[in-house]
């Protein structure tokens, strides 16, 4: 554990009573579903958020927080992602700092230094060095969540092990940044203790969420400690990325994910001897996450369609080094692929 992050596993009840004067800054469905657990010690107010638009936080904040901010309540977050980085803005701003409580594990929000807002109706996120906050994780409170939310979240786990095959291939091109064996020896620990635990994420049982939660901080440190080295993302949030633009749906981020690296650690196994994607993909099932495209909602042309244009979109927007840069499409390759995430054959 980092000295300004403090991770406790507990009930909501006991930490409460531990606080002072606070404002809960969460959305409407978050709250309705854990409302009674904070009636032993009610908020000041509660701050119902829908977006995390720059002016729409900053307008927020100025009707319903600053005239409170010379107290300096403690601003406590509960629900997903978007909830957590705007709790993490507002308590930015007033100077303190923040308690936030995940509703579902499929975020990285409240480990991460980083202050996820959007700004002219495109991300903006800046990040706060050593930025102070508290994190308590309710098992009982993250069970009651859609078992699919929680499950999702391993995708954006396990995508530690796709990034890293893009690394090795590339540094073995001599592209981009040289491999670091003990980085890559970092990733590889927490890739294993994530397949290790996949039964129990999938089953949400508490050790499953302590599992899922603290891998993914585990590896949003590690992340954030090396923020010059190509470990926080790769060809499978490419994919996820793209997907969305040329579906222009909204889909569950850890399912596009997974549906990336399953189809990542298949191209990555055209240049690599080991490119897990047998285990990979054998844990997302054990896990329970839904990644087929069928079930997650998108057409095998929209898949296509989405690879084919990749790494244009890498090349305008990200500018990665990843499998999509060495791999040339043809109509074989596709249906390998296509026969591969389908079962097919």
């Amino acid at each position: 554990m980092r000295g300004h992050v403090e991770t406790v596993y507990g009930k909501i009840e006991e930490q409460l009573s531990r606080l002072g004067d606070y404002i809960v800054v969460t959305t409407d469905p978050a709250w309705r579903l854990c409302e009674p657990r904070f009636r032993s010690k009610p908020p000041r107010e509660v701050v119902e958020i829908d977006s995390l638009d720059e002016d729409y936080l900053n307008g927020v904040y100025a009707r319903r927080l600053e005239k409170e901010a010379s107290g300096k309540p403690i601003i406590v977050g509960v629900g997903g992602g978007t909830v957590l980085d705007a709790a993490k803005y507002f308590a930015y701003r007033q100077g303190t700092v923040p308690v936030l409580i995940p509703s579902i594990t499929s975020t990285n929000a409240p480990f991460t230094d980083f202050i996820s807002i959007r700004r002219g109706g495109g991300p903006f996120g800046f990040k706060v060095d050593g930025y102070p906050k508290k994190i308590v994780v309710d098992a009982a409170l993250i069970q009651m969540a859609d078992p699919r939310f929680n499950r999702a979240g391993y995708g954006d786990l396990l995508y530690m092990q796709t990034t890293l095959n893009d690394w090795v291939i590339s540094s073995r091109s001599g592209i981009g940044e040289p491999l670091l064996p003990e980085i890559a020896g970092q990733i590889t620990g927490i890739v294993n203790a994530a397949i290790a635990g996949a039964s129990d994420i999938g089953a949400i049982t508490e050790a499953g969420i302590r599992a899922l939660m603290e891998n993914t901080r585990i590896s949003s440190e590690l992340y954030m400690a090396n923020l010059r080295l190509p470990i926080g993302s790769g060809s499978e949030h490419l994919f996820s990325w793209n997907l969305e633009l040329v579906t222009k749906k909204h889909l569950i981020h850890g399912e596009t994910v997974a549906l990336g690296i399953v189809i990542a650690s298949f191209l990555q196994a055209r240049h690599m001897a080991d490119s897990r994607h047998i285990e990979l993909r054998r844990a997302l099932d054990e896990a329970r996450v839904m990644y087929e495209p069928d079930r997650i909602g998108v057409a095998w042309e929209e898949i296509e369609r989405t690879l084919r244009t990749v790494e244009a979109y890498n090349r305008d927007v990200r500018r990665f080094h990843t499998v999509f840069g060495k791999t040339e499409w043809t109509d074989d390759l596709l249906q390998g692929v296509r026969t591969y995430i389908y079962g097919e054959g």
